[in-house]
This record gives C-alpha cells, sequence and structure tokens, in this order.
C-alpha cells in the first residue's frame, strides 16, 4: 500500500525544543513584568493609553506643537502623531535593552546545561512584541474613533517587524559585550538617549527643511533605520498613506543584514560566554 503523504509540515525535535524554550522565556518575561500586580495586563492598555493624554496635553495645549494635516483633519494630535512613533521606538529600544538582561538572567543556567542561548532573547522580545502589539491596539482603536484610518495600516505590522529585527541584530551584539563588560548596558542607554533625537519623534519632518539644517544632517536623520521604521509606521496610520517603495527596501535591508550579522556573532560567541566565569 502506498504511503500517504502528509501536507501538514512537521518540525524536526531540535525545532520544537527551541520553539518550546522560546514560549517559556516568553511566558517568564511576560509574567515577570506584571508579578504581584493586581490588575496585571490591564495596565499594557493603560500606560499607551495615558501616553497619548499626556502628550496631546503638553505639546498640544502648553507648548501648542502643530502637527502635520491628516486625512480627515479629525486626527490632528500632536500627542497621536508622536505616539504612533513612540511605539516603534520603544520596540527597538525595548528589544536592544532587554537583550543584555534576558542574557544574563540565564547565565547560571547555560552553565549547567546545554540550550539554545538566543532563545532567551528570542522569548525576550517575543514578551515585547505583545506588549508592543496592545500599544497598536490602542492606536487602532483612537484612528478608528476618528474616522482616520485605512488598508494601508498592514503596513504597521511591517514596520514593527523590521525594528524588532534591526533591534534583535544589534541586542545579540550587544549582549555578547555585556556579558564581558558590564559598562556596556551603561554606554548603550545612553547612545539610545542620544540616539532618540535623531529621529522624528518629538518634531517633525518639515523641521529638517529649514535652511540652516546642513544636508549632511538631513539625510543622517531621515535614512536612519529607526527613523524609517517610524515613518513607514506614520505613513500607514496617521496619513493614510502607502509608504515611499525606497523606505521600504532600506528599512528591509537594514532589518534583514543586521539581524542576520547579529545571529551569526551571537551563534559563534555563545558556547565561549557559557564557559567564562
Amino acid at each position: 500500500m502506498a504511503r500517504s503523504l502528509s501536507l501538514t509540515p512537521t518540525l524536526s525535535p531540535s525545532m520544537r525544543k527551541s520553539a518550546s524554550l522560546i514560549y517559556h522565556f516568553a511566558e517568564r518575561e511576560s509574567k515577570a513584568r506584571y508579578k504581584r500586580s493586581l490588575l496585571g495586563w490591564f495596565w499594557s492598555f493603560m500606560n499607551p493609553l495615558t501616553t497619548v493624554l499626556v502628550y496631546s496635553f503638553v505639546f498640544g495645549v502648553v507648548y501648542g506643537a502643530k502637527p502635520p494635516p491628516t486625512n480627515n483633519g479629525n486626527a490632528e494630535n500632536f500627542g497621536i502623531y508622536l505616539f504612533t512613533g513612540l511605539i516603534v521606538w520603544s520596540l527597538f529600544t525595548g528589544v536592544v535593552n532587554g537583550s543584555m538582561g534576558w542574557l544574563i538572567s540565564v547565565s547560571d543556567l547555560r552553565k549547567k546545561i546545554y540550550f539554545p542561548t538566543e532563545t532567551a532573547l528570542l522569548g525576550g522580545a517575543a514578551a515585547n512584541s505583545v506588549q508592543t502589539g496592545l500599544e497598536a491596539v490602542v492606536l487602532l482603536v483612537i484612528m478608528a474613533a476618528l474616522a482616520n484610518i485605512s488598508w494601508t495600516l498592514v503596513f504597521l505590522p511591517v514596520a514593527l517587524i523590521f525594528a524588532l529585527m534591526f533591534g534583535l541584530g544589534l541586542g545579540f551584539i550587544v549582549s555578547v559585550f555585556n556579558a564581558r563588560y558590564r559598562d556596556v548596558q551603561y554606554l548603550v542607554g545612553i547612545l539610545l538617549n542620544v540616539a532618540f533625537f535623531t529621529v522624528p519623534i518629538v518634531f517633525t519632518e518639515e523641521l529638517l527643511n529649514r535652511e540652516e539644517v546642513p544636508d549632511l544632517a538631513r539625510t543622517l536623520v531621515l535614512w536612519n533605520p529607526p527613523s524609517l521604521f517610524v515613518s513607514i509606521a506614520r505613513d500607514a496610520m496617521y496619513f493614510l498613506e502607502v509608504p515611499q517603495w525606497n523606505h521600504l527596501l532600506a528599512a528591509a535591508a537594514w532589518a534583514i543584514i543586521t539581524f542576520s550579522i547579529g545571529w551569526v556573532y551571537f551563534r559563534d560567541q555563545s558556547m565561549a560566554i557559557s564557559e567564562e566565569p
């Protein structure tokens, strides 16, 4: 009798083990985030909602900042404009900073038993992605309530995936250095704080068109990877436009290349750092 062919993809034992470990580390990170909290994941909705309200008041009322026009003119709120960029930036920085802590958290375990160390970082990144997903839901609800929503929202996950991959690529690298030299986590924190102001989040891109802004500075701000990810998200959710194809290609290149380099470097160094005291 001929053997029946199964069209259902099967995972090898090693792949199933890695997937199980990633889920375990993601669950552990999620539980630790709201440990001893009565409301738990409720805060995942309250934090982004509060952020929108606070920034809308500070920038819109106190400073009178003028946001760019939206598709229907109803969502022209600087808090929403800022929050759209913050979702992407927070995912990126959360993964970069978190990677160093996630590797250190399994330092004792990886000296006792062998397991793919990268699963700890992938699990932590997965937990961060869930948090970001909840923030994105808050943004979608707000935009839907303001009737400023379109099919272009499909590009929001694209921007978030690019930011996640880029952040993980850097996270793989800095986590290895931080495992050897704890000063790295402080240096990375400082660099990310500085980098925040090279991304159009608390200011609009129109400010870069002034004559006193050097062309090189304008190019660096508009074309650095986090700026590209933020631009794609804003085009999709705020301006309701299809992101520019050159932005998409550049963002994809940054994300894929950085993730690949980080992955290869981490896999090459993971055994060495496991054997270090």
